[in-house]
């Protein structure tokens, strides 16, 4: 049951688990401090494919098959598959799942994705319209650039301060039944706020209110936490431990 608690926060009472999850990335990311956390780190970003799209599409799908494998689980056996990415029509996410004889929902949430559609996930199996699905998301720093600024071969001078997208994919496995400590007991769905950033090379400016704009029970779910297991997370952290939660909290 669906329970509606402040302004906007959804309290899951079943409760879904995250039984499965699975990352894959590029060779840069895997190069980073969390190198050593992710399932799969290519060596060549194209994915010997014929176009970054299509690489962008074999890193989603590498990482759904490996959440699918974790959970011991086939394509089949799920009720819904919820992906998208940053391009037109969701290319790599569909490409990623036209094989997989599953329905198919796709997100565009730009870096929200994930969220978004682990958040509508929870409430589809919270709700009894999916008893497992799988949600995912990518991007690709080299189709980014094509599809939002110059494509590489253009040879663009990029400004100092401009963000990487991640050459990235993700996904996460939920059901009704399972085991395990990671569950979903709340989603929030957040508002559009408009600050009038107009530089393409700063979008960490146009992001930046979804660290301060919580809703109060969100924001009591934060403090709480904190205060039970004295503790400090940066608030980034903390908003997304309450949106997963776990067995002995909440």
């Amino acid at each position: 049951m669906i329970e509606r608690i402040g302004q906007r926060t959804l309290h899951l009472t079943g409760r879904p688990y995250l039984i499965a999850h699975a990352a894959a990335v590029g060779k840069k990311e895997g190069e980073g401090p969390l190198g050593a956390y992710f399932d799969f780190v290519t060596e060549d970003d194209r994915m010997k494919q014929k176009s970054w799209e299509l690489a962008e599409s074999a890193l989603q799908k590498t990482a759904i098959n490996l959440a699918l494998h974790k959970a011991g689980l086939q394509k089949g056996d799920l009720d819904v598959i919820l992906a998208g990415d940053l391009l037109n029509q969701c290319t790599g996410s569909f490409l990623a799942s036209v094989d997989s004889d599953t329905p198919y929902l796709g997100q565009y949430g730009a870096c929200s994705t994930m969220a978004q559609g682990l958040a509508l996930g929870g409430c589809l199996v919270e709700g009894g319209a999916a008893r497992r699905l799988l949600a995912a998301a990518s991007s690709h720093f080299c189709s980014a650039e094509r599809q939002y600024r110059f494509p590489l071969a253009y040879g663009g001078q990029r400004t100092p301060t401009a963000q990487w997208t991640a050459t990235a994919a993700g996904a996460a496995v939920l059901s009704a039944q399972g085991t395990g400590r990671i569950r979903v007991t709340h989603v929030l769905f957040g508002k559009m706020i408009e600050l009038g950033v107009k530089d393409a090379n700063n979008m960490g400016a146009a992001m930046a209110p979804e660290e301060v704009n919580l809703d109060p029970y969100y924001k009591w779910c934060i403090i709480s936490y904190v205060l039970q297991n004295g503790t400090t997370f940066s608030l980034q952290w903390e908003s997304r431990f309450c949106l997963l939660g776990r067995d002995n909290y909440v």
